[in-house]
Order: structure tokens, then C-alpha cells, then sequence
């Protein structure tokens, strides 16, 4: 009985000692994605009575399927995902081409070089609190690291808030390291702190005021790790790259270290080491099913993504791979326009293939470029300390080009499919200008470790692709001219 209240009591204060170590603040994610995300079948059903065939459920089973290729990653390198150039990549696109090809679709690849590609190998980020050393085990470095691809900072620690100009006065944060409480808008890149968000650029100030690191808290309850591409816009031209290396660290861990940092001074120490890869070679594909007119329906989705990049952009694929199935059991009569689907390997890496599609493809024999990017998502909520997931739907960003005749078919497809978009435009064209084009996306979760396939509901696809495939029907109503 002594050595049974003796193992209690061990356990007990190690139970007490970890509570204490790690504590978390509210309900976050990925830590309660059991609690937190409702199952597929509790989403509420919206039906129309058109296109039947489409299958919910296959297009989910896709989304696991490529999420799983991507977690193949991490056993191999702690910057994971489906990279450009990886065996994760050509995985992907040899699952596409395989179902493609089932489906009757003639295949055309081609490598494409990315003149120079940004990849973390190592990094830490620690610090001594009461004598103890702690890891802070999200830790994860952006792109904006470029020029500090061999990184050792130890330095003090100053929390400066949201980072405004206001935050920063009267505070010397020269040869420091500067701590950010930054928030989605709207997602893994984009953030408050960040100078696309055209907010507060605190990242930006910090380093031009000296700091020697700049520490962005993620400010989404939970335990997450946030990922932000070197690369974005077209041709491999990089993002900015500021005096101090940034890194991001989850809520959990950043509100740890805030309390901490109440108690006694710390100090943090800081490692990155950043391997930059020149003229790396990926591979993009082109597939075709020929209809009765050799005018194209051109259909784009990217096959590369962070972590498991469920929504971004397992979803897109999982969608374009449906309207895939949709088309090939038609008769070549009733297909009255060739579909075609793009699918390229480095939209987060520069969009190599992109610009070199754009550049020698026949866009004046296209009716309509339609992007498939994060189609389907759970709905979040912030609630008081909480991040909640409803079993909702949520609403998208937009975009179309063309003539008022192809926007009211936009427009309307989705509203008789239940799919909810901002009230105005908020992006470009997603692949090229040079023909008329549309395209929807969510965003929040993606470049993050909550960007999972329980986050991405069936029924969202599925109402995204009857939507979609109710578009290219009523755009094959219509002549190029009038399209444009």
C-alpha cells in the first residue's frame, strides 16, 4: 500500500510539474480537432436535383489520399509538405495522372526549372526561465528569411503587442528580440503583423529599429505551426527579406512565454540554417478530353502545398479529379467543348509553369479559365479565448473576368448551390488575364498544421463542383465573343 501512495504521489507532481511546464489557453486547434470539428455527416445537405453523380464522398477519400503523401514528408525533413522537386511531388502528380488517364484523358508533361527555391534544413528557438532551458517546439520560420540563411541570435526579449507605432514607443528594442502578437487576415501568410496586410507592417518596423529577431506569436488559439512561402506573385520573385530573421510560434507557446516574461527578464536563443536550391527541377501536366469543338474549357489547380495541405489544395485537386469523372462519362457529342486540366507544381514557389503556360498557350481558343483553389472549409469562429468550428460552410473570396453575361452565371450557380462569397471582388485572376476566367477561395487554415482533411467538409466540394459544372454548362450556351 506505502509503494502504491508513493506511485501516486509521483505521478501526481509529474502531472502538476507538466500542467505548470505547458499550460494552453482555451480551446485551439490542432490540439482539439476531436472536440472541436463536427463529423461530415452533421453538415446540413443542400440540394438541387442537378448533377446527382457527383460523389461527396470520392472527393473526400482524395483529399485524405494527397494529405497522406504530404505527411510522408515529415518523417524526412522538418519543413514538410508536397514541396516542388520532392518525392512527395511526383508522387502527387503520378495519383493525378493515374486517374486521369483511367478516365480517358490524354497526358502531356513537362519539366519546368525553378531558378532558385528558398528550403529551411534546422532551426531552433529557446530560452531559460528559472533556471530551466525551454524549447518552444512550434517554432517555424517564414519566407521573409532569404537573406539569413545562416542564422545564431541570443538576445533579450521586449514584447511590443500588435506591433503599431504606438507599441514601439519609448521601448529599445536595437540588438533585441522583439515578441508580436499577430492575427489572420486572412490567413498562414497573411497577418497582422505582416506588411500584406497593410495593417500595423510591424515586422517591418521592428526591423528597422534594430532588432536583432522578431518573434510572431500566431494569434489562433491552439498548438498550431504556421508556414509562409520565400516565394509568391510569379517568376520566382521573393518575398521581402528585413534585417532580423522572423519566426512564427503558436498561441499556446507565445502566451507561455508572455507570462514568463512578466516574471524575470529572458533571454531567447535562436538557430536557422537554410539550404538555397538552384534551377530545381518539377514537372507540370496538361491533360485533355477532347468534346466537339476544339474551343477549351481550361481548368488550373495547384498539386503543391505546406503541411498536409488539405484545403491548400487537396480540395481543389479532389474537386478538379470529380469534374474529371463528370466529363468522361458524357458522350464526346454532348462534351460541346474540350476540357482541359493544368495541373502545376509551384504556385507557393514561384509559378515557373504558370508564367510559362501563360506565355505560349493559345488563349484565344478558350471560353473560360476556371482555378480550383480551397473550395471547401469548416467555418471558424473566434469565441472569447476559444477557436470554434461550426458545421457550416465558409463563405469565399472571388474573382471574374469577362463579360456582365459570364458574371450572372457566376453568381447565380453559386447561389442555387448554397455557396456564400463576399459581397465584392477581392483578388485577380488567379492563373492568367488573357481569357475570360473565375475562381473561389477560402483561407484561414491554409499554410498551417490545422489545414487537415476534418476541416474540409464533403459537402462543401460537393456544392462547389455542382456549382462549377452548372457554370460551364451555361458558358457553353454562349459564343467566345460573348463571353469576353
Amino acid at each position: 500500500m506505502k509503494s502504491l501512495q508513493i506511485s501516486f504521489i509521483l505521478v501526481f507532481s509529474f502531472l502538476l510539474i507538466s500542467e505548470e511546464a505547458y499550460p494552453t489557453y482555451g480551446k485551439g486547434l490542432p490540439r482539439d480537432s476531436d472536440e472541436l470539428i463536427p463529423s461530415d455527416s452533421s453538415y446540413p445537405i443542400w440540394e438541387t436535383g442537378k448533377y446527382e453523380s457527383i460523389n461527396p464522398q470520392r472527393m473526400k477519400d482524395i483529399v485524405i489520399d494527397i494529405s497522406n503523401i504530404a505527411l510522408e514528408s515529415k518523417n524526412r525533413t522538418p519543413y514538410w509538405g508536397r514541396l516542388p522537386g520532392t518525392p512527395e511531388d511526383k508522387k502527387t502528380m503520378d495519383y493525378i495522372e493515374s486517374k486521369l488517364k483511367k478516365l480517358g484523358f490524354s497526358i502531356e508533361k513537362k519539366d519546368v526549372f525553378i531558378t532558385k527555391e528558398w528550403r529551411p534544413t534546422e532551426w531552433s528557438l529557446g530560452y531559460k526561465f528559472n533556471n530551466k532551458f525551454y524549447s518552444i517546439k512550434s517554432a517555424f520560420p517564414t519566407g521573409e528569411n532569404i537573406n539569413h540563411i545562416d542564422s545564431n541570435v541570443n538576445a533579450e526579449l521586449v514584447w511590443v503587442g500588435l506591433g503599431s507605432e504606438a507599441d514601439f514607443m519609448n521601448k529599445d528594442i536595437k540588438g533585441k528580440a522583439v515578441v508580436i502578437y499577430s492575427f489572420f487576415v486572412p490567413g498562414g501568410r497573411s497577418h497582422s503583423a505582416s506588411n500584406r496586410a497593410k495593417l500595423f507592417n510591424a515586422n517591418e518596423i521592428a526591423s528597422d529599429r534594430g532588432a536583432a529577431l522578431i518573434i510572431n506569436i500566431m494569434g489562433v488559439p491552439g498548438d498550431g505551426q504556421f508556414a509562409g512561402g520565400a516565394f509568391h506573385g510569379t517568376s520566382g520573385k521573393p518575398a521581402s527579406s528585413y534585417e532580423a530573421p522572423i519566426i512564427t510560434i503558436s498561441q499556446d507557446e507565445g502566451f507561455l512565454l508572455r507570462d514568463r516574461m512578466l516574471k524575470e527578464k529572458i533571454f531567447v536563443e535562436f538557430n536557422l540554417k537554410i539550404d538555397v536550391l538552384n534551377n530545381l527541377k518539377t514537372t507540370y501536366m496538361i491533360a485533355k478530353l477532347d468534346g466537339l469543338s476544339e474551343e477549351e474549357i481550361f481548368i488550373g489547380a495547384h498539386t503543391d502545398g505546406y503541411f498536409a495541405g488539405a484545403m491548400d489544395n487537396a480540395s481543389g485537386i479532389a474537386v478538379g479529379l470529380e469534374m474529371a469523372e463528370y466529363y468522361s462519362k458524357m458522350e464526346k457529342l454532348d462534351r460541346q467543348r474540350t476540357i482541359t486540366f493544368f495541373l502545376y507544381p509551384d504556385h507557393h514557389h514561384g509559378e515557373y509553369s504558370v508564367r510559362e503556360v501563360e506565355e505560349y498557350y493559345d488563349w484565344d481558343n478558350v471560353a473560360v479559365v476556371l482555378t480550383l483553389e480551397h473550395p471547401s472549409q469548416s467555418q471558424l469562429y473566434w469565441f472569447n479565448e476559444n477557436i470554434v468550428v461550426s458545421n457550416a460552410i465558409g463563405s469565399f473570396r472571388w474573382n471574374v473576368t469577362g463579360s456582365e453575361k459570364l458574371e450572372k452565371i457566376f453568381k447565380k450557380r453559386l447561389k442555387e448551390n448554397g455557396v456564400s462569397i463576399y459581397n465584392y471582388m477581392t483578388d485577380k485572376p488567379k492563373l492568367t488575364d488573357r481569357a475570360p476566367g473565375f475562381h473561389i477561395i477560402d483561407h484561414v487554415i491554409y499554410h498551417t498544421t490545422f489545414d487537415i482533411p476534418e476541416l474540409v467538409p464533403a459537402e462543401g466540394m460537393k456544392r462547389a463542383t455542382k456549382a462549377f459544372i452548372g457554370m460551364v454548362e451555361d458558358v457553353n450556351e454562349l459564343s467566345l465573343e460573348e463571353l469576353r
